[in-house]
């Protein structure tokens, strides 16, 4: 199959940045703390549209070889030092506009295309002697081949080689007589000029750099007058060059462009992952589209880069649904590790969807076609709506826009209302999304809402011991009773008896 892109073997449809919204699954999910650190280190790259836009399900596994091949040291830096030299080549291009020169416009040209070409070349040697086993980089490295074979590309490389090695060998003296510059071609005479500038730099704590006026962007007149005098000088070579310059415009090639900005989106993540790698985080490539809903020791990303910081560990927990299940409905205590649980969740789903690696030891994952989630806010106050209007208007939304393929996440909302109406409304709210064959999570301290339903299963966040009140931060299939935890109810709504004397005195 002919390479198409590195993000799917049938292309990757790019969208305007201005039509690009940031999920509101990310703020919930703290996703946007990590991509945002992403697109601040490559932001020459605006990756949005990679990390917005969910591939098809096809090309899931197809960036995950991609990925693989990544973990190779040698092929990853290789990669890092192509974009910079592409990056390089461009720069090169940029100052053509910094000048009006022609000559010097030219001279760039050439310098950017001679950089250009050494750095394909380079990339092409590196995808011969590494291993590469992803469909995308092997694709890729056969395209790569016929392009520096085919003869037009040949011609441009001989050209431009050529030429190059033109203006390196030229040579020229400079006679100042009196108000007059001569400038004459090179001679075998002594450099006494340089013997002294050499003999200057010895005593120099820093490098000396001797001018050339193809290298500045701006020149002095004087600068800029030896440049005229040396196109007389050596006029058949400026003549080539103004040839060359008319034969090969626009010369960097499209595919190798976008295959630039799109490999960028394996090594900003692939940073992430090694960095986690490195504080003794683990990850696994999830099996898509499987049977059962199955993971084992997940993490929540952002709590871990955090904790990591602070030499604090990190509690892994397992999460599966059995066949009849389509809620999982998750109580316990007040800060017992809930919250981050559901996170760690959906983290994985989303980073699977987009055919990354994820924060598991292991992990099965059905087909999804978008993350949904409700988390807690506090009342707007831009439009003075109450928080559980809010809360069932932006459910609402929630409820047009899933699919029975939708993974749905619901943390703590009606906390408003009372247990009786929370009930009443989670109920009403799981039964939707049920009947809609949705699967998902339910956050909450109603712990009625895990009885009386198959189609749910109860998870708890435990405790030590109830008496000791002390939070594990494991998540475990148990039955929910409510009774562990009624003290830290107590506490979260400052109704404890101290609490309850002080709002009497006021």
């Amino acid at each position: 199959m002919a390479f198409q892109s590195i993000l799917g073997r049938n292309g990757f449809f790019r969208q305007d940045p201005s039509d690009l919204i940031t999920p509101r699954f990310f703020q919930d999910l703290n996703l946007d703390q990590i991509l945002n650190d992403i697109f601040s280190k490559y932001k020459l790259y605006d990756l949005r549209q990679f990390y917005y836009v969910k591939p098809d399900t096809a090309d899931i596994e197809y960036r995950q070889q991609v990925l693989k091949d990544l973990e190779n040291d040698g092929l990853h830096k290789a990669l890092i030092d192509f974009s910079i030299n592409m990056r390089k080549s461009r720069e090169y291009l940029a100052n053509i506009n910094e000048t009006e020169i022609p000559e010097q416009k030219r001279k760039w040209k050439l310098d950017a295309a001679f950089h250009y070409i050494n750095t394909v070349l380079e990339l092409y040697r590196v995808l011969g002697e590494s291993y590469v086993g992803s469909e995308g980089l092997i694709s890729f490295r056969d395209w790569l081949g016929d392009y520096l074979k085919d003869a037009a590309f040949e011609s441009f490389r001989k050209d431009t080689e050529y030429l190059i090695n033109e203006f390196n060998s030229m040579s020229y003296n400079i006679q100042i007589k009196r108000d007059h510059i001569i400038v004459n071609q090179g001679s075998n005479e002594e450099d006494y000029c340089g013997n002294l500038l050499a003999l200057f730099k010895k005593t120099q704590k820093e490098s000396y750099y001797q001018k050339n006026p193809f290298w500045q962007i701006t020149l002095s007149n004087l600068e800029a007058a030896v440049l005229d005098m040396l196109k007389r000088v050596y006029p058949q070579v400026f003549a080539r060059l103004k040839s060359y310059d008319e034969k090969y415009d626009g010369f960097i090639n499209r595919v190798i462009s976008d295959f630039e900005h799109e490999i960028q989106f394996y090594l900003s993540f692939s940073d992430i992952k090694k960095e986690m790698e490195e504080m003794g985080f683990h990850f696994c490539y999830p099996k898509i589209g499987a049977d059962r809903f199955e993971l084992k020791d997940i993490y929540d990303l952002v709590l871990a880069r955090k904790n990591a910081s602070q030499r604090k560990p990190v509690v892994l927990n397992d999460c599966h649904f059995e066949e009849h299940e389509r809620f999982l409905v998750i109580t316990g205590p007040n800060q017992g590790g809930k919250t981050t649980f559901a996170r760690a969740i959906g983290e994985i789903i989303y980073l699977g969807m987009m055919g990354l690696a994820v924060p598991a030891s292991s992990a099965n994952i059905p087909v999804f076609d978008s993350v949904y989630t409700h988390f807690a806010t506090e009342e707007s106050m831009e439009t003075g709506a109450g928080k559980l209007k809010e809360e069932l208007i932006r459910l609402k939304k929630m409820m047009d826009a899933s699919t029975r393929n939708s993974f749905i996440i619901i943390n703590e909302i009606f906390t408003s209302a009372t247990s009786y109406d929370a009930y009443i409304m989670g109920k009403k709210v799981l039964d939707f999304f049920m009947d809609k064959d949705c699967i998902g999570l339910y956050v909450t301290h109603i712990y009625e809402l895990t009885k009386n339903d198959s189609r749910i299963g109860s998870l708890v966040a435990t405790l030590l011991s109830e008496e000791s009140q002390i939070r594990t931060f494991k998540i475990e299939r148990k039955e929910a009773s409510g009774k562990g935890y009624a003290n830290t109810i107590v506490e979260k709504y400052h109704m404890t008896y101290e609490e309850i004397k002080e709002r009497i005195r006021r």
